[in-house]
């Protein structure tokens, strides 16, 4: 699936700028909703109420917190979005005008850890959800987003229903929470890039078809 016309960066430029400045959101916003970031916050308790109590609020409070990094993370990781890791290497390649190694390397090494059973990859640790002749099931995943977060969406809500499963979708979340590592590559090349003047749009001639997808990283 391609690029998406609408909403579309103006320019590939455009694409870094607006990437960094969510991506940079977006770690700001984990390291503020942690998990263990507070207290629990629960209904009054009762003097002598059980331990366990306890245990299930956090399990739950993690369990939310976690959809909701999914969420944020989503349009880093889908091909088709705009600021997609796939398309922001390729931006980066396109823009990177001087041929600067720094920033010719640091796209690379962005493309080598976003790997693509990050999208993928996730058949195994959804086992027995799918139908057999299913080989889509990341979808699963989607479903709880799209049927449970982002819209309520009826064939997905009825999909997604193991996802009250805490255990087993902290599991699954934790494949896509990987991509944090080759988000903040690449946040920091661009972030390096823009502060440096490395990057300017490409020639009109030379615009994102120019580009081979197949080195723009998993998702191609």
């Amino acid at each position: 699936m391609g690029e998406g016309k609408r909403g579309k960066p103006s320019s590939e430029l455009e694409r870094l700028q607006i990437f960094a400045q969510l991506a940079t959101e977006y770690f700001r916003m984990v390291e503020l909703f942690s998990a263990d970031g507070g207290p629990v916050p629960r209904e009054p308790a009762e003097p002598a109420e059980p331990v366990d109590s306890v245990d299930a609020a956090a399990a739950e409070r993690t369990h939310w917190i976690e959809l909701f990094r999914a969420v944020l993370l989503r349009k880093f990781i889908v091909p088709d979005e705009h600021v997609s890791l796939k398309l922001v290497v390729r931006a980066l390649r396109l823009c990177n005008y001087a041929a600067d190694a720094r920033i010719s390397e640091g796209a690379d090494q962005a493309a080598t850890l976003f790997t693509d059973g990050m999208i993928r990859g996730r058949q195994k640790l959804m086992s027995g959800l799918a139908p057999d002749d299913q080989d889509d099931a990341h979808d699963l995943f989607e479903d709880v987003l799209y049927g449970r977060l982002l819209h309520g969406d009826a064939d997905r809500f009825r999909r997604s229903g193991w996802a009250e499963d805490y255990a087993r979708l902290s599991t699954v979340a934790a494949g896509r929470f990987h991509a944090e590592h080759a988000l903040r590559k690449a946040l920091d090349v661009v972030s390096f890039g823009l502060a440096q003047d490395l990057l300017r749009p490409p020639d009109p001639g030379g615009d994102a078809g120019g580009a081979s997808c197949a080195d723009a990283g998993p998702g191609a």
